[in-house]
């Protein structure tokens, strides 16, 4: 071969080497490795997969409870000619008018509020202040009857407000120069005096 078949086919030449020596590794490898034992097979152990079944304790005893000397019913039965009269003491249902449909607003005491209202520890700490908007439901006299939460910051500002709110009394809506029960939003603004 001349010189100048080697520089035109040198990457044939370096892939036909490499080949061989590939080749000739792979079967050196492969007849110089020892081969398996085939005959130990003893120390494999086939497990069983089992569904486990939890432990339900069976229900406890009814408790017995045993009544010594009962009195026995009477043996006579009076009969009388008067009539059972049930009286309902039912609540009455109060018709709560919208806020947008009363002409006077209640006066809500915001110094008393202000004197019940205890701020909460964890957000006093913190210095986290906040706004709960709250639904006051408000009779014709004037008395909070009910409260429902319409927006917590969390932090227990929801708690605060209600409990200071709970029970008070103020002077009551108007609606065409009479009072009437109202449901009226209130917030209640949290801050911190630095």
């Amino acid at each position: 071969m001349t010189k100048r078949f080697l520089l035109n086919h040198r990457y044939l030449i370096i892939f036909i080497f490499v080949a061989l020596v590939h080749v000739s590794v792979l079967a050196l490898v492969r007849f110089t490795a020892p081969e398996k034992s085939g005959g130990d097979d003893s120390e494999y152990e086939v497990f069983k997969l089992v569904d486990v079944e939890e432990y339900v304790p069976p229900p406890p005893a009814p408790d017995t409870t045993v009544v010594y000397n009962q009195p026995t019913a009477a043996e006579r039965v009076i009969t009388t000619e008067n009539e059972i009269i049930e009286i309902e003491t039912r609540e009455p249902v109060i018709n709560y008018v919208p806020q947008h449909k009363i002409s006077v607003i209640p006066d809500i005491p915001t110094r008393e509020v202000l004197n019940r209202i205890v701020y909460p520890p964890m957000a006093l700490r913190q210095e986290i202040e906040g706004v709960v908007y709250l639904e006051l439901f408000i009779d014709q006299s004037g008395v909070v009857r009910k409260i429902l939460v319409l927006k917590d910051p969390g932090y227990g500002f929801a708690d605060a407000a209600v409990a200071a709110l709970t029970g008070l009394r103020c002077k009551p809506a108007y609606a065409n120069g009479e009072p009437v029960a109202v449901r009226f939003r209130y917030p209640v603004r949290f801050t911190v005096q630095r």
